[in-house]
């Protein structure tokens, strides 16, 4: 549009300055007719009448038509067959006949005949007129330039309204092309934009918009995908989050239904301690009695004698039914883990070397006191201890450690026996859930009872090797918590499994 415009004015100063320079021209043309016939009159008056002055009259005139003439000569004629300096000069041998016609008039006077003055006026209209001719031309050569510039200005006019209203209707249409262009490709951006936004709604954060532009729809996209891809950590730190706490609270509740099941079971347990205890020391003394009235007869005095086992091994069972059910008061100190670790396995030596079993200690030294008490830790280690010796009869390696955890200490031991099978993991806490042949079930409840009084947590797992998913072993972690559960002292259960 703008070139256009400037070509449109471009166009109509040109037509413009060449009608001036036309005006101009013919301006010099009228004035140069009306010198040339001011020149002539003074020359006819002079010698028609022989009037005095008339010299000085036709050289003022002359010289005007000379002035005129050199004026003529720097005009722009356009349009003529010649240029002006050429035409100019056309003219100057007119002039100059007249001019040297006027000076043998002047210079003749009075003396010349009539018939020399006839014939030289005759001479110099005869300039006259054939120089008026050729200003006539120009004239009209002139008149039909000034014709053919109207009618160009009204072409170029014509032209240029044709011009603008061309390039105005291609502006518009290339206008509609762009904004046609533009809004295809701005509305498939917002397409691929919106359907991201749907995969999100509808749970897919793992959808990501094509990044292929670097303008504000490339930074509206980049910004979509951040934003996805932080809604998708967050779901994930959520979802692990959600796990640890639903670990959390089946450990919770596990530990809870298992709490439930020894209360009820001590309790159960301290009345059927309490009615079986007398009849048992009754039928073991009158056992007894008959031993020693049956000396002499060796096959009853046996049978008495496996009677006599049986109820011992029942006083046994109740007496540990009396300790499970009995509640104690824990005595809370500052205890030293590792110290107590140790004397479990200096109890515990001589067994372990006779089964042929090695130890492996494993002591941290950044372990602080940790609230607990001795006693009743002494009888977890026991415990935890003998299952771990049960378990490798042929003999094997024990592995205790102690670890400092953020917040709480840790007791580990580890054998390497066959490991608990999958079908009884969740039972081994149970009261009287054994194994064992003459196990009585209660070592690992009284563990338990014992540790959550603490306010810790005991776990038991299997223990696989590096290269196979079978279990190698089992590994039971006691966790003590740094600071007192209670603010007073807690009842625990007191008894050996």
């Amino acid at each position: 549009m703008v070139a256009i415009s400037l070509y449109a004015l471009w166009d109509f100063a040109a037509v413009n300055q060449q009608l001036q320079e036309i005006s101009r021209s013919l301006e010099a043309v009228q004035g140069l007719e009306t010198a040339v016939a001011k020149a002539v009159t003074p020359l006819s008056a002079y010698l028609v009448d022989g009037a005095s002055g008339e010299d000085r009259r036709f050289e003022a005139s002359i010289r005007e038509a000379e002035v005129r003439l050199k004026g003529c000569s720097g005009a722009a004629c356009h349009g003529t067959s010649q240029k002006p300096r050429a035409m100019a000069e056309g003219l100057l041998p007119y002039i100059q006949g007249i001019k040297d016609r006027a000076s043998m008039v002047f210079g003749a006077g009075e003396s010349s005949k009539g018939q020399d003055k006839v014939r030289v006026l005759h001479e110099i209209n005869q300039q006259a007129e054939e120089a008026n001719r050729r200003l006539s031309r120009m004239s009209s050569k002139l008149l039909l330039r000034v014709a053919s510039l109207q009618r160009e200005s009204r072409e170029v006019s014509q032209r240029a309204v044709t011009l603008i209203l061309a390039s105005v209707s291609l502006v518009l249409v290339l206008a509609a092309m762009t904004a046609c262009f533009l809004s295809r490709r701005l509305l498939k951006h917002v397409n691929e934009l919106v359907a991201g936004t749907r995969h999100i709604m509808r749970g897919d954060l793992r959808y990501r918009v094509a990044e292929t532009e670097r303008d504000e729809i490339g930074q509206l996209a980049r910004s979509f995908n951040a934003m996805a891809q932080e809604i998708q950590e967050h779901r994930e730190d959520l979802e692990r989050m959600v796990e640890v706490k639903t670990a959390e609270l089946k450990q919770a509740q596990d530990s809870l239904v298992q709490s439930e099941k020894l209360a009820s079971i001590g309790l159960l347990a301290s009345g059927v301690a309490h009615e079986l205890n007398n009849p048992l020391t009754s039928i073991l003394m009158n056992v007894d009695l008959l031993m020693e009235d049956a000396r002499d007869q060796p096959a009853l005095q046996q049978e008495l004698q496996r009677i006599s086992e049986d109820t011992v091994r029942c006083k046994r069972i109740i007496d540990d039914l009396r300790d499970f059910s009995r509640r104690h008061e824990l005595d809370i100190v500052p205890t030293d883990l590792n110290h107590l670790v140790e004397d479990a396995l200096a109890a515990m030596s001589r067994r372990l070397e006779l089964q042929g079993i090695t130890v492996f200690p494993e002591f941290s030294r950044q372990m602080p006191l940790v609230p607990g008490d001795p006693a009743r830790m002494e009888q977890v280690l026991a415990n935890v201890l003998v299952n771990a010796v049960q378990a490798m009869p042929q003999g094997g390696e024990l592995t205790v450690r102690t670890a400092l955890r953020p917040d709480c200490a840790e007791i580990s031991v580890q054998d390497t026996g066959p490991g608990i099978p999958v079908a009884i993991r969740s039972r081994i806490f149970d009261p009287f859930f054994t194994t064992k042949p003459h196990g009585t079930g209660l070592g690992l409840s009284i563990v338990f009872t014992i540790m959550e009084a603490h306010g810790g947590k005991v776990r038991a797992e299997n223990v696989t090797g590096r290269d196979s998913l079978r279990p190698v072993g089992t590994r039971v972690v006691l966790s003590l918590p740094l600071a007192p559960a209670h603010a007073g002292n807690e009842s625990a259960s007191d008894g050996r499994g």
